[in-house]
């Protein structure tokens, strides 16, 4: 995906460029340590740069603060198609804001530069997951526009299921 820098108030969001791995692995730490979900985080810094920069299976989308030039969220997002409509989607794999500053309009301003990028480069929709037990995420989402796929049941083989 195209995405060039984009402006908001005191930040800038930027597509991820070789050398960010470890700021990324930083900033889902975090996000692992914010789910409650620290026992699955299992990548490493290199991981990420293999997955993003090597065999680009996706991009990552870093929000920084200009006054400190800090990296203080990311958006990971991979691709997908839609037989149905007939166009690529988008998949936010992981979306984190550090606490400290949430509720700026960050994380609005970021899914609404996504949203700008999908409609002018063709995609057909974007989707993602949010934790239930997570209500103050699932209430952004719903107060941005999203709506929840109450009809679909989510289904997963892990590695360790490959085998069988």
């Amino acid at each position: 995906m195209e995405f060039s820098d984009f402006s908001f108030r005191e930040f800038v969001i930027s597509k991820a460029q070789p050398g960010d791995g470890e700021i990324i692995h930083e900033l889902l730490m975090e996000l692992s340590c914010y789910e409650e979900l620290v026992s699955e985080f299992k990548s490493t810094p290199q991981d990420l740069e293999n997955i993003l920069f090597n065999l680009h299976c996706g991009d990552a989308l870093l929000v920084y603060d200009n006054r400190s030039d800090a990296v203080i969220g990311v958006m990971l997002i991979s691709y997908n198609f839609s037989s149905f409509s007939g166009k690529p989607g988008i998949f936010i794999e992981d979306f984190y804001i550090r606490q400290e500053f949430r509720g700026r309009g960050i994380g609005s301003a970021l899914l609404m530069r996504l949203k700008w990028a999908a409609k002018e480069q063709g995609f057909g929709r974007i989707d993602w997951m949010c934790l239930k037990r997570n209500r103050s995420s699932v209430e952004f989402y719903k107060s941005a526009g999203a709506h929840c796929m109450d009809d679909w049941v989510q289904f997963r083989f892990n590695s360790d299921d490959f085998d069988r």
